[in-house]
């Protein structure tokens, strides 16, 4: 039953928000709204990596030549990088991180996903990725001007 709870808000407050900038968004809602957004993303991640780990299992069961294509390790990979049970057990953290991340000015037309990988990448070790991946994002929009 929590669970229906925590994935219905999660759809409610993104189903309500309206055209703006990312940063509107995230600072529009409560704290409580940004633990449970951040709680049904990280939801998400780790159910998915532990599907695809049993799919992998059961795979290899069937047939102990199975090896993992490719597809399927990059996306367990790329999902690692937006999970670390470390930090998205802290919340009150990962608030405070990515109000940060808001403030800045060049940053408010940045996808909140895309906030939270770069700030995941960062808080794991991985900061040139993650500087990377934001200087990518801030130049999309100044591309033009």
């Amino acid at each position: 039953m929590g669970k229906l709870l925590l994935v219905i808000t999660l759809f409610s407050s993104l189903t309500q928000a309206q055209p703006g900038s990312d940063s509107e968004y995230w600072s529009a809602l409560t704290s409580d709204q940004k633990v449970i957004f951040l709680k049904g993303i990280y939801t998400g991640v780790a159910r998915s990596l532990q599907i695809m780990s049993e799919e992998g299992d059961r795979q290899k069961k069937r047939n102990p030549y199975w090896a993992q294509p490719f597809v399927h390790e990059n996306s367990i990979e790329r999902l690692n990088e937006f999970y670390s049970q470390r930090e998205s057990e802290d919340y009150e953290l990962f608030i405070s991180l990515m109000d940060a991340f808001y403030s800045n000015p060049d940053n408010t037309h940045i996808p909140v996903m895309d906030a939270l990988h770069i700030i995941m990448l960062h808080e794991s070790g991985e900061r040139m990725r993650a500087n990377e991946l934001l200087l990518r994002k801030q130049r999309i929009r100044f591309e033009g001007r």
